[in-house]
């Protein structure tokens, strides 16, 4: 692995505060957050009206092939995604210990690294999961056109139905993507992150768990707030084991919409509430 710029000894800032590192990961991931949903409505409204104008004109409707069209355009966006926000963490971390510049390429404090892998890495775990959201979809669409002929609507009547039922339905659900997948994204790159400056710059890296603290927030999620782990070690979240929030270890319960941080520091540093 190759040195660029400087070589760095420690990640140690001393007092680190709790809530400006939850504020400042927080905006990094809503902004992401908001790009992303505007993408995935966008696209989940053109496959619904697509397949409602079919019905209406041709009667027409095909499983398999309305899974296929919408993965090929899921896909490529969430990957492009995923991109954009490993390069937007990694840079952000960068900046928090050296206020580096922008680089072309992929640093990890002054360190080339090797980037595609470590997205690819990430990307593979997630082909699956994005590929049961579409035929989901898919299959909703699907229910409706069965229960329509059922019932002798009309072509007409059967694509109103479409239009009337998914189009509600795919707003939520994307705001739902784009929050879990943005945020766990972005969880799994900042620990890729100081794994990689624990690994190769011989660092003593400490992480510790900070949830949001309101309403909203998981009542084991709550309890787990200001548990503190090596980097090796999995968080006790009640009472399963995560490495990070958003860690597909987790379960479904412990990563859908979930909010809480990470924050990663020298073993010397003292995080303040």
């Amino acid at each position: 692995m190759s040195l660029a710029k400087k070589e760095f000894r420690n990640i140690r800032r001393g007092r680190i505060s709790a809530l400006r590192e939850v504020r400042r990961q927080q905006r990094l991931r809503n902004n992401l957050e908001r790009q992303l949903y505007r993408r995935l409505t966008s696209l989940f409204r053109k496959f619904v009206l697509t397949r409602a104008h079919l019905i209406k004109e041709y009667g027409v409707f095909d499983l398999n092939s309305s899974i296929q069209d919408l993965n090929e355009e899921l896909l490529p966006t969430m990957s492009q995604h995923y991109r954009k926000i490993f390069r937007a963490v990694y840079q952000n971390a960068n900046e928090l210990h050296d206020r580096g510049k922008k680089e072309e390429e992929v640093f990890v404090m002054g360190r080339s690294i090797d980037f595609e892998a470590v997205i690819a890495s990430y990307y593979s775990g997630r082909a699956l999961v994005l590929s049961g959201i579409t035929q989901r979809m898919a299959n909703r669409v699907n229910r409706i056109i069965i229960e329509g002929r059922e019932n002798n609507l009309t072509l007409a009547q059967i694509s109103k139905n479409i239009s009337d039922v998914v189009l509600p339905i795919t707003r939520g659900r994307a705001a739902t993507i784009a929050r879990t997948e943005t945020h766990n994204a972005a969880s799994f790159a900042n620990h890729s992150y100081y794994l990689a400056a624990q690994s190769n710059l011989g660092m003593s890296v400490v992480k510790q768990w900070v949830s949001t603290g309101d309403l909203r927030t998981r009542s084991s999620h709550a309890a787990a707030n200001g548990q503190k782990r090596s980097m090796e070690e999995d968080f006790n979240i009640g009472g399963t084991p995560m490495g990070y929030a958003g860690d597909p270890k987790g379960g479904a319960r412990n990563v859908i919409n979930c909010r809480c941080v990470i924050i990663y520091a020298d073993e010397q540093d003292v995080v303040l509430d």
